[in-house]
């Protein structure tokens, strides 16, 4: 009561000495000075919404607010006036009371690292005001031009913020400024060239925002200016001469950008000489270079490598940036002539050519090196061993050959190693087990063979390693075991044998397991069910038996299953992941039964609870009889099967053509060295592909062997053989002939033997990103095009120049093959079905035959016990259009909650495709980011769109609003007419 007293009578005498300005001197004097001060405060205090800490608990009258937490005084004229508010850091919530604005005496106000809401109040009264922070709150609005009124401001953060519309232009009366810092807001419109009247500028930074124009070349009249940064904005053009001038710089940030320069100043090391970071990435920049030159390996292109030899003289030099870019060429030897301070060097996403000079090992001191995505080629030789603080190393995307060497291993700082998409082969060398630091590994898509190293497993720190789709082999070790802190392993598409050992079970921390597309055996480890943070689970095209495991259905996070293609029998659980059908897969497995009502598996049979006792004299009987009739019905089957046999090796020239030539087993083992794991190129849904040579026939071939064991196998040959026989179309896989007979061993055989396609399948071509004699790299847009074109003519002709028109039923990028001269060949026939109705937007449902097609790939409609027809080969090539541009699988693990690889085109289409397309896709990169050039110049963009559309429209939820393959085939021809058209412009 007392204190609401106190406060009641300050209040009245300050009214008072407002109204009557005759009122005693000195009283007055307090009520003006001290008494204002702190009601004002306490208006601020009021304010505050949220004060997590309590910190302004002490912001009451039993104590002078000098006192109060975040306040600072001085005397002045004999009274003590609050000079500095400091709450930085308070998690405080609440707006900007207006009373701020009246406290002139505050030469820092600083609020920075809090929650404040709404728009800056007036403060142009603050005159005295050094330094004004509101870093990293929420802030909204437009920044008031009355800062302006604070002259004496030499500090002015305003970052981390919703700040919108343009930059006040009365800045430029704040001529005392040294910090003016407003990135990483939402501000809009051209940088003010009047900023450059700020003489005494030391620092200028408006990154993250929406900027865009020119760099004003007044700017260059900052003569103190130590910190250029504006990167990550839209400004467009070049970088105004007077900016190279400033010899005071330090640091230049200008990545992110549209700014466009031919080259470089020659003379930039030397004006720049202070320089210690430059960031210039993700902009246009080139060297002189011809554009018929961008790709040649053995072009020297010294001239736009000039400025590599000028920037040798900034001595302090920390940081070149220069990634994706437009750099081609050899890079030159001079690049061990840059500073021995340099700490990072990043060059990835370029056109640079060539063998790494040796001199890059000059540089130890780097601790992140970025060559990725290049066309680099040759040896890694012992440069690599040098750099002993090396961190982060991205050698990934180019064309690297010859084994890793061992030297890597001196990297005992590395923690992020990526080789990925190279031509590395030989084995991985033991070294890597010296690296105790190392939390990141990726080898994928390159041709390693041997074993997984078994200290692999034993580095302390690792969190990822991705080895997949590579020739290892061996058995996966025990060791594994001892990675207790792996986070993800991916070691499909290699040749891994023998069982998933027991240990696996140790590694807690696992999220993600992917070992799809080897030889693994035996059961899925019941270890696995300690697994309690794993997500995504992928053991599929294996050769794993025993049943589907109930406890992965315990596993509370798994979202992903797909134990596809391997020997499982018995019922499939009902729980956790089991639910939903459309979370797991299961197809291609044999004598599974049960599960969710989607999957249309039969039930699985009754065991009865108990046995009835039979009466001893049966007993006797039945001991008696049992024995003959098992040998008399022995003999029999022997006889049946024998017969059904020798029936069965005649059965070829019907269901393919008499006119085929024969042949036999032993003609399949001979041309595939037995079977050799060796000559496997492939495992399909009920058997496995082998690479082999026929002599009699004169030519390389793909045989199909079928697992007859498998579920569904032989019904899978003769589907296949009945529908190869009818179809005949350049753009399906050419079939041989066919083999049915029986092995040395007595057991069944049956295969078919198809034209060998040297280029591999559209999923190599697409993400292997590998250039060997199998794999194209960089696989141009005209060639995708193309592709595109043949699978749909093929499927034009499989659905209406055929009778019964034939549905594919499982068209995914493996089931795609590439010939000599890139040509598609749709193959697998073994799902197909011949439509006998004569609607081909009906037909039969999919429950007689169980899910048709591939995750991913499947129409949505067959999950849920929709009809076999046409419109779900549309939609598979959809998916197909939309991977092919993207880069994407529709498997691809950003494509969860919700987001697909449809809706991630759609959200994007049809005005932000450039920033969603496959990052190899390699042509005039130019006409593809600017979709307003002529239409001869925009023929990139514009045909990327169109294909985009087709994918679109292929992929729609109902089946009949999707086109049929005629109409694709003729947009597709039609956009490649226009292409074609426009390119000789």
């Amino acid at each position: 009561m007392v204190n609401k007293m106190k406060l009641t009578a300050q209040m009245l005498l300050f009214i008072i000495c407002a109204l009557f300005p005759g009122a005693h001197r000195a009283t007055c004097s307090i009520a003006y000075g001290e008494e204002i001060d702190h009601m004002f405060l306490l208006d601020f205090k009021k304010s505050i919404s949220t004060d997590p800490h309590g910190v302004l608990a002490s912001w009451n009258d039993s104590s002078h607010f000098c006192e109060w937490t975040g306040v600072s005084c001085r005397n002045i004229k004999h009274l003590r006036r609050a000079t500095i508010l400091d709450v930085s850091n308070l998690g405080l919530v609440g707006t900007i009371s207006p009373s701020l604005g009246n406290m002139t005496f505050l030469t820092v106000l600083n609020l920075s690292h809090n929650s404040f809401l709404g728009e800056i109040p007036s403060l142009g009264h603050m005159r005295r005001l050094k330094i004004l922070n509101f870093e990293s709150n929420s802030l909204q609005g437009r920044i008031p031009s009355e800062l302006a009124n604070c002259t004496n401001l030499r500090e002015l953060y305003l970052l981390m913020n919703h700040f919108v519309g343009e930059i006040p232009t009365d800045i430029e009366s704040l001529l005392k400024l040294s910090i003016l810092d407003l990135s990483r807001n939402n501000l809009s419109g051209i940088i003010p060239p009047s900023l450059g009247n700020i003489s005494g500028l030391s620092m200028l930074i408006t990154t993250e925002n929406l900027l865009e124009g020119r760099i004003p070349n007044e700017l260059g009249r900052l003569s103190h200016l130590t910190v250029l940064a504006i990167g990550s904005n839209k400004l467009s053009g070049g970088i105004p001469q007077s900016i190279f001038n400033i010899s005071s710089l330090k640091a230049m940030s200008l990545e992110r950008n549209q700014l466009r320069m031919a080259y470089l100043p020659s003379d930039l090391g030397t004006t720049l000489h202070n320089l210690k970071l430059i960031y210039l990435d993700y902009n246009q920049f080139a060297g002189p270079i011809p554009p018929s030159l961008s790709n040649a390996s053995q072009s020297d292109d010294k001239q736009s490598w000039m400025f590599m030899d000028v920037l040798k003289n900034c001595s302090s030099l920390q940081t070149l940036a220069l990634f994706q870019n437009q750099l081609a060429g050899k890079l030159p030897s001079s690049v061990g002539n840059l500073s021995s301070e340099l700490q990072f060097l990043l060059l990835g996403k370029n056109k640079i050519s060539g063998s790494v000079p040796s001199s890059i090992g000059n540089l130890q001191g780097l601790t992140n090196l970025g060559l990725d995505s290049n066309n680099f080629d040759g040896l890694i030789t012992k440069w690599i061993g040098n750099f002993k603080v090396m961190q982060k190393l991205f050698l990934s995307g180019n064309s690297f050959v010859g084994p890793i060497p061992s030297s890597i291993g001196n990297l005992s700082q590395l923690f992020y190693l990526t080789l990925a998409s190279n031509k590395f082969e030989g084995s991985i060398p033991a070294t890597i087990g010296q690296l105790q630091h190392l939390q990141i590994l990726d080898f994928s898509h390159n041709e390693l063979n041997g074993s997984i190293p078994v200290d692999l497993f034993n580095l302390p720190a690792a969190i990822t390693f991705d080895l997949s789709h590579n020739i290892l082999n061996g058995i996966l070790p025990r060791e594994i075991g001892n990675a207790k802190q792996l986070s993800e392993i991916d070691i499909s598409s290699n040749k891994i044998y023998g069982k998933i050992p027991e240990t696996i079970g140790n590694c807690e921390s696992f999220e993600t397991i992917i070992m799809g597309n080897n030889l693994l055996e035996g059961k899925i480890p019941s270890s696995l069910a300690n697994l309690k943070n794993l997500q995504l689970l992928d053991l599929s095209h294996n050769s794993l038996s025993g049943p589907v495991p109930g406890f992965l259905g315990s596993l509370k996070m798994l979202h992903t299953l797909d134990l596809s293609h391997n020997y499982l029998q018995g019922e499939v659980p009902r729980n956790g992941v089991f639910t939903n059908a459309t979370a797991f897969i299961l197809t291609g497995n044999q004598n599974l039964c049960g599960g969710v009502t989607e999957l249309h598996l039969a039930p699985c049979p009754v065991v009865p609870s108990r046995k009835r006792r039979l009466p001893h004299s049966l007993k006797i009987v039945i001991l008696v009889a049992c024995p003959m009739l098992v040998l008399a019905l022995i003999v029999v089957v022997l006889l049946f099967r024998k017969k059904k046999l020798e029936q069965k090796s005649l059965m070829v020239p019907s269901v393919l053509d008499m006119h085929l030539p024969q042949i036999s087993h032993m003609d399949l083992a001979k041309s595939t060295n037995n079977f050799s794991p060796s000559n496997l190129i492939g495992k399909g849904a009920h058997g496995s592909v082998y690479r082999g040579f026929i002599g009699h026939l004169q030519t390389d071939v793909a045989v199909k062997v079928f697992n007859l064991e498998m579920q569904g196998a032989e019904h899978s040959f003769l589907v296949e053989c009945q529908t190869l026989r009818s179809i005949n179309h350049q753009n399906l896989v050419t079939v041989l002939t066919a083999c049915s007979s029986i092995d040395p061993r007595g057991n069944e055989f049956k295969a078919i033997v198809y034209e060998f396609m040297p280029k591999g399948n559209s999923d190599e071509l697409i993400h292997s990103q590998r250039s060997n004699e199998h794999v194209v790299r960089h696989i141009i847009l005209a060639q995708r095009l193309n592709i595109a074109i043949d699978m749909a003519n093929a499927l034009d002709y499989l659905h209406h120049g055929t009778r019964p028109p034939v549905v594919h039923c499982d068209l995914k990028p493996s089931n795609v093959l590439l010939d000599d001269d890139m040509g598609a060949h749709i193959s697998d026939f073994g799902l197909a079905k011949l439509r006998n109705d004569v609607s081909l937007s009906a037909g039969c449902s999919t429950s007689s035959v169980g899910l048709r097609g591939t995750i991913g790939y499947a129409t949505p409609e067959y999950a849920t016990g929709g009809h076999i027809s046409t419109t779900g080969d549309v939609y598979s090539f959809g998916i197909l259009i939309l991977e092919m541009l993207t880069g994407k699988r529709p498997t691809d693990a950003i494509f969860t909650e919700g987001l697909s690889i449809i809706s991630f085109v759609q959200m994007n289409f049809p005005n932000n495709i450039t920033t969603i397309i496959d990052e190899y896709l390699q042509e005039d990169g130019d006409n593809l980011n600017n979709k307003t050039q002529s239409t001869c110049h925009g023929r990139v963009h514009d045909c990327i769109q169109s294909m985009l559309e087709i994918g679109l429209a292929c992929t729609q939820q109902l089946p009949k609003e999707r086109p049929n393959m005629q109409e694709v085939a003729r947009k597709l021809l039609a956009t490649r007419v226009a292409y074609h058209r426009s390119s000789g412009c």
